[in-house]
């Protein structure tokens, strides 16, 4: 996704100086490296602006484990991005194994939020329209080891 690959190795270099908000390049935010709890580091990477498809809100966040990324999120406008997010993710990975809608109530929609999961054999994809508020969603793009340590800590908690 926007040029960062999973299960390569994590070599996106580190913003300039005022380059994370425009920049020309991927770029990581050395200040907002952090650990998980399920022991996988988590950067910040922004990318580049101009002709970016229309859904994605902020930087990605790039996982990763042993100099390898087994992860990457990307925040999207929630509700009003679930069409061009779709519309991407099914041209780039064809029609989703799972796929409901949802009114959430608690959140006071009148639009269905969607939600829908890719499973490939290397990797899967999860796509949820709304998060914590209908104008903030996710895409989620994970390798199976990646989902067996989220498993592990769970299970540890």
């Amino acid at each position: 996704m926007f040029g960062v690959e999973l299960e390569k190795k994590f070599a996106i270099p580190a913003c300039n100086t005022g380059e994370n908000a425009i920049t020309k390049r991927n770029c990581h935010l050395p200040s907002a490296t952090a650990k998980t709890p399920w022991g996988a580091t988590e950067y910040h990477v922004f990318f580049p602006r101009s002709g970016t498809v229309p859904y994605p809100r902020g930087e990605m966040r790039v996982e990763v484990v042993d100099g390898i990324i087994l992860a990457i999120h990307i925040d999207t406008w929630g509700i009003e991005a679930q069409g061009p997010a779709m519309d991407a993710l099914k041209a780039k990975f064809g029609p989703p194994g799972k796929q409901r809608s949802e009114k959430i109530r608690a959140l006071r929609s009148r639009t269905p939020s969607i939600f829908a999961e890719w499973e490939m054999s290397d990797f899967s994809v999860r796509y949820d329209g709304t998060t914590s508020t209908i104008d903030w969603g996710r895409i989620s793009l994970m390798t199976p080891r990646y989902r067996q340590l989220i498993r592990a800590h769970e299970t540890r908690r």
